[in-house]
């Protein structure tokens, strides 16, 4: 199989593959990511004999990954055609998108499972879950908060007070997409092609969030962001006062949150979803890129394992100073042990050293173990990027 870019005449097929196994044509969000998101040369076509088998887009994106910015693609929008399924294309299209993102210079990687199984083998692994909160809207009233104020956002000029309190949200966190001017405009124009926008007050100071879509019986924010309690209490007073266009109100919002043990019924409605994998494309630039503490001083070889980049494979030493990384090809045949997906999850600071020792994700001596422990210290990790 031939990979490339694709160019303005492949449009017709990059559009029809989506509608095959995505949005179809007429829907909203589709109408919106064709004629405002949608760029030929960040799709990546699999050809066999002149003919597209299968497809995805690498969208750009910049990620805040334990502090330090990262440059990233997403891989959006995965699909194959009906004949050429159960090939073994999809593998070798995800090989093939790790090539173009090492040459562009990217060397992390971001994508959303449809079903997480299909791509663990091939080193995804998920560095973000997310809570899913069904509550029925009578239930919402003990946490709703009075006095605030809000406005119904019709159009990019709220992008700032949005900003503001995305960045309150996220500003312990890792692993979320950075959001400027641009991406804030891409967002809310999509919002507003099948939703709508709130945005919460506490006087003249925004406090909270919603991207939801009325909905009968259940009320759906895809989005749902505050920077304080009475911030998400003010959300939920909003969404309290649409008891008569709908039963149920159902949002997603991250694990760092701990609200749930003060509502009033915490038997059902309450879930974890899994969100975003994140993948190594380039294991020394990708170690080198991230920061460390600067207390940390250990020396180290990993022995990684890549089903689909074999510039990955290999013993590889590590030596973080001052807070830097440095790497470097060994010969040294003794380390810690673990395929990429696992050292992923280390960068992300989604699982910890010793606990992917339990689940037999690596192997390393007790004392390599803490020493990894040091270089790669656990973070709250989020993301709600959906394209």
């Amino acid at each position: 199989m031939k990979f490339r870019l694709s160019t303005p005449a492949d449009r017709a097929v990059v559009e029809s593959l989506w509608d095959y196994c995505f949005e179809p044509k007429e829907d909203p969000f589709f109408q919106w990511y064709f004629t405002k998101y949608y760029k030929p040369e960040q799709v990546l076509l699999g050809e066999e004999d002149g003919e597209v088998q299968c497809l995805t887009h690498l969208n750009p994106y910049t990620l805040r990954l334990r502090g330090r910015d990262v440059e990233t693609s997403y891989v959006v929008g995965l699909a194959t055609q009906p004949a050429a399924r159960s090939s073994g294309a999809g593998g070798k299209l995800l090989a093939a998108a790790l090539r173009e993102m090492r040459q562009k210079g990217q060397y992390i990687q971001i994508l959303m499972p449809s079903k997480a199984g299909f791509y663990q083998p091939y080193g995804y692994e998920l560095y973000c879950h997310q809570w899913r909160e069904t509550l029925s809207l009578d239930a919402l009233r003990p946490l709703t908060e009075k006095n605030m104020r809000y406005k119904f956002v019709q159009s990019f000029q709220a992008w700032k007070d949005l900003k503001q309190v995305y960045d309150a949200y996220t500003k312990s966190l890792s692993g979320y997409a950075v959001r400027d001017e641009a991406s804030w405009h891409s967002h809310i124009e999509a919002q507003l092609a099948e939703g709508n926008i709130v945005l919460c007050y506490d006087c003249e100071e925004p406090v909270g969030y919603a991207f939801y879509k009325l909905g009968d019986p259940i009320i759906y924010a895809g989005e749902f962001i505050y920077s304080s309690w009475k911030g998400k209490k003010g959300l939920l007073a909003y969404m309290y006062n649409h008891r008569s266009q709908g039963d149920v109100f159902q949002w997603n919002e991250g694990l760092q949150d701990q609200s749930y043990r003060f509502y009033p019924d915490g038997k059902k409605g309450h879930e974890t979803i899994p969100f975003m994998t994140g993948r190594i494309v380039d294991v020394p630039h990708c170690l080198e890129a991230i920061p460390y503490a600067k207390t940390v001083r250990q020396e180290m070889v990993l022995h990684i394992t890549d089903p689909l980049a074999e510039w990955n494979t290999g013993w590889w030493k590590l030596t973080v100073d001052n807070g830097c990384g440095k790497v470097e090809k060994t010969t040294c045949r003794q380390g810690v042990s673990m395929p990429i997906g696992s050292l992923g999850l280390l960068v992300w600071g989604a699982v910890q050293a010793k606990d992917l020792a339990f689940y037999d994700k690596l192997r390393g001596t007790k004392e390599e173990l803490a020493a990894l422990q040091e270089v790669f210290p656990p973070t709250s990790c989020f993301i709600n990027e959906w394209y």
